[in-house]
């Protein structure tokens, strides 16, 4: 199943949207931002994209400001946003 991930510019928002995704019972881990992506504070959280949908509407709500953005994994690796 293929995986995503937001990048934060805040560790705390970071930890903050991974804590709400868990009251939904939504799957995510909190990752090392890759540096292939090269923005944020270094915490991203990552998801399956058939919780893409989901994950926006609670973005959407929390007003997460530092949210950078979507991105996932290409095939060498390197994270791309969408």
């Amino acid at each position: 199943m293929r995986e995503f991930f937001v990048a934060f510019r805040s560790r705390a928002e970071a930890v903050r949207f991974y804590e709400e995704l868990a009251s939904y019972r939504i799957s995510s881990r909190l990752i090392n931002t890759p540096s292939s992506a090269k923005v944020g504070c270094g915490l991203s959280v990552k998801l399956f994209a058939k919780d893409m949908q989901q994950a926006k509407i609670i973005l959407q709500r929390g007003r997460y400001a530092s949210a950078i953005g979507f991105y996932y994994f290409g095939a060498n690796g390197n994270a791309i946003r969408l």
